[in-house]
C-alpha cells in the first residue's frame, strides 16, 4: 500500500458495511483515508471513524447527487446482490443490483469527471468488483491457471449480472478513459463473516464447538482461497494503479490465492490448524466436482500486488479471530 496516495483521501466504498468492505474499510482507516460508505446499514464490528450514506444506486440522479455531494478520490464498488442461489431464484434483482446499479455508477462518475476536470480532477480511481464466476467452465482447464484474457463464459443469472457489470466497467475505461479498473475476486476468508455457510467460516465455527465439519458436496472441488487482508490490499492496489497509469483503464485483474486446494484438503487444514483431530463429514462423495485456478501474475506485474499471507497463515489468524474476544 501507498500510504501517501490514500492519506488525507475521501473514500466512497459501496457495500462498505459487509465482510469484505468493512476489511476495506480498516485498511483505508488505518491509512488515514476519510472513509464514506454507501449501504443500508452501519457496520458491525467496525470502530473506525466514517461516514454512511444510503442512496439507491439503481437510481441514476440519486447514484449523481451522491457522487456530487461526497466527492470521492476513489470509489471502492463493493455494493450488489451476492449468492448463485438468490441470483437464480430473484434474476430481476441481480439485474438491478449488479448491472443497473453498476452502470449508473460509471455514469455518474464519468459525468463527476468531466466536471472536475475543469478544475483539475478529483476522481482518480474506481474499483469495480466483479467475481471469479464470470470465467464459467474453461476448455484449456490443462493449462490452468486462468489468465484474465479467457473467454468469459460465466451461466446461471449471478455469473451473467457479474459479468455484465465487469463489461461495463471495460468499456467506460477503454471508451471515455476513465479511470476504472476490475478486480475479479476469488473466495475470500478472514474473521468477521457474518457468511457462516462459507465453507472456512463454517468449518472453523464446527470445529471449535468440537463438531465435525461438514462438506455438503465430493469434496474434490478445487479452487483458490484468499485471506481477507490479502483482498482488501489487493482493491487498494486496482485503486493505485488505475489512479497512476491511465493504460490501466478498464484493464481487469485476478486478485486470487497463488495456489488452489480441494475442499476436503482445505477443510483438513483447517482442523489440524485448529489442533483437532476430527474427520470432516462428506455428504455428496459421489458427487462432480468443478476446478478452478485463476493466475495473479498481471496483478503481480502491473501493481505489485501479491497475496502476503499463505494458507496456513491466514488460517490461522482467522482461527484466532473466531477463539478471542471478537470471535463468535
Amino acid at each position: 500500500m501507498n500510504a501517501s496516495f490514500w492519506k488525507n483521501s475521501r473514500v466512497l466504498v459501496t457495500g462498505g458495511s459487509g465482510f469484505v468492505g468493512r476489511w476495506v474499510g480498516r485498511s483505508l482507516a488505518a491509512a488515514g483515508a476519510e472513509l464514506h460508505i454507501l449501504d443500508i446499514v452501519p457496520p458491525k464490528n467496525f470502530s473506525e471513524r466514517f461516514a454512511l450514506h444510503r442512496a439507491d444506486l439503481r437510481d441514476l440522479d440519486a447514484t449523481t447527487q451522491l457522487l456530487d455531494e461526497v466527492r470521492p478520490t476513489v470509489v471502492i464498488h463493493l455494493a450488489g446482490q451476492p449468492g448463485v442461489s438468490v441470483s437464480h431464484e430473484q434474476p430481476v434483482s441481480a439485474y438491478e443490483s449488479n448491472v443497473l446499479a453498476t452502470f449508473n455508477l460509471l455514469e455518474a462518475a464519468r459525468r463527476r469527471a468531466e466536471k472536475e476536470a475543469v478544475a483539475g480532477g478529483r476522481l482518480s480511481a474506481i474499483v469495480a468488483v466483479s467475481s471469479n464466476h464470470v470465467y464459467g467452465e474453461q476448455e484449456h482447464n490443462k493449462d490452468l491457471p486462468t489468465p484474465e484474457s479467457a473467454a468469459l463464459n460465466g451461466a446461471g443469472m449471478y455469473a451473467a449480472s457479474k459479468l455484465c457489470g465487469d463489461v461495463l466497467a471495460r468499456c467506460y475505461g477503454k471508451s471515455y478513459r476513465l479511470p476504472v479498473g476490475i478486480a475479479r475476486m476469488t473466495n475470500s476468508y478472514g474473521g468477521d463473516d457474518h457468511h457462516v455457510a462459507h465453507i472456512i467460516t463454517g468449518s472453523i465455527l464446527s470445529v471449535l464447538r468440537g463438531q465435525r465439519p461438514v462438506i455438503k458436496q465430493s469434496g474434490q472441488d478445487r479452487k483458490g482461497y484468499l485471506y481477507i487482508e490479502d483482498t482488501a490490499d489487493g482493491l487498494l492496489a486496482v485503486a493505485e494503479g488505475v489512479a497512476g497509469s491511465a493504460n490501466l483503464a478498464g484493464e481487469a485483474f485476478n486478485l486470487v490465492p497463488d495456489k488452489a486446494i480441494t475442499t476436503l484438503d482445505l477443510v483438513q487444514a483447517i482442523v489440524a490448524a485448529a489442533g483437532s483431530d476430527l474427520d470432516p463429514i462428506v455428504q455428496n462423495p459421489a458427487a462432480p466436482h468443478e476446478e478452478e485456478f485463476l493466475d495473479n501474475s498481471k496483478a503481480r506485474r502491473l501493481l505489485g500486488w501479491a497475496p502476503r499471507h499463505e494458507l496456513a497463515a491466514g488460517l490461522a489468524k482467522t482461527i484466532a479471530w473466531y477463539r478471542g474476544p471478537s470471535g463468535a
